[in-house]
């Protein structure tokens, strides 16, 4: 399951064709300089992105105790979920170069018996995602227990501990268990071609009990478990990639904030020589939702901004050919493996 495939084309545009970041390289000062740059630009930022500078600020300064460092699967770094619900769609893809990923809806039980077809979509299941990983990582166990209380299990997920936001995790949390994923490589050399591919979902089982009262956070969960499958956990254990806990909490709000920011951790962290994802690419990667590229790169730009605040490290200029990543310092200290 691992998916490490990406077509990287090595395009360097004239100068006055590149709009940089602030230029970042390993040396920690050069963060900070980062930082003050984006800060002295603050008459041009809105109030959410001066909040966010304020919380980068705070990291680079180590101020309060860092929480433990969550994991994301590195397939989920190249591959994502659907932004909004698809609705009667027979299946959702996404790609990412020669990778495709094809989900189908699996159905859902309701109390009273009815059944439905229903996507994983949102930011909630990109939350549950990180968090089957991070205790897949921390416990090496397939078996994972939700906790004593759905307003403890929220706040395990980042989320405010109220019946409403209790529902919409519950109901994506049973998406995510009986959706089917399908993976393919498809690759074409000369004259010769080859496709790989695998099924699989995220969960081989699922133990989950309600009560009413459970929505309002005060009831226990009973001992509600899930059962990871064991392809997923064996791409999980074996390779994660660690997300800080803080920024994830600061970008929420935005499925394709988080998309990014767990994709240019994966990409820089190995990244050795400058390399240009294409437009084209990124829409395919990150802009199912958009029809049109125009509308899609002003989307992507936006909350790349956002993410840049976060990840002061990460050392990458807006192109008119895409996006150019380039050899970046560490943003976190440790390697990929806990």
């Amino acid at each position: 399951m691992h998916v490490d495939n990406f077509a990287h084309p090595q395009n360097r545009l004239p100068q006055s064709t590149c709009r940089p970041w602030p230029p970042v390289s390993s040396d920690e000062m050069l963060m900070t300089q980062t930082l003050n740059t984006i800060a002295g630009q603050s008459s041009l930022l809105t109030d959410r992105q001066l909040l966010l500078l304020d919380t980068a600020v705070d990291l680079e300064l180590g101020e309060g105790i860092a929480d433990p460092l969550n994991y994301a699967a590195r397939l989920w770094a190249q591959l994502s979920l659907p932004y909004r619900d698809p609705g009667d769609a027979p299946e959702w893809v996404r790609r990412n170069g020669s990778i495709t990923l094809r989900i189908s809806p699996g159905m859902i039980t309701a109390q009273d018996g009815s059944r439905k077809r229903a996507y994983p979509y949102g930011v909630i299941p990109r939350y549950l995602m990180t968090w089957m990983t991070t205790e897949a990582v921390r416990t090496r166990s397939r078996t994972l227990h939700l906790g004593d209380s759905l307003s403890q299990f929220l706040g395990k997920l980042g989320m405010n501990a109220s019946g409403a936001s209790g529902r919409r995790m519950m109901d994506q949390l049973r998406r995510l268990t009986v959706s089917t994923m399908n993976i393919e490589d498809l690759r074409n050399e000369n004259e010769r071609w080859s496709v790989s591919g695998s099924n699989f979902n995220v969960t081989s089982k699922y133990d989950l009990w309600f009560s009413r009262d459970d929505f309002q956070g005060q009831q226990p969960l009973l001992g509600s478990t899930i059962t990871l499958s064991e392809d997923f956990y064996q791409s999980v254990v074996e390779a994660p990639v660690p997300l800080r806990p803080e920024v994830l909490r600061a970008l929420a709000g935005s499925p394709m904030r988080l998309d990014m920011y767990t994709w240019l951790v994966y990409r820089l962290f190995s990244l050795r020589r400058p390399s240009t994802v294409s437009w084209n690419q990124l829409a395919n990667q990150f802009g199912s939702d958009y029809s049109v590229q125009r509308q899609f790169k002003a989307a992507f730009e936006k909350n790349l901004r956002e993410v840049r605040i976060m990840y002061p490290q990460a050392n990458l200029a807006v192109m008119n050919s895409g996006l150019r990543l380039m050899p970046s310092a560490q943003h976190i200290q440790s390697k990929l493996n806990p």
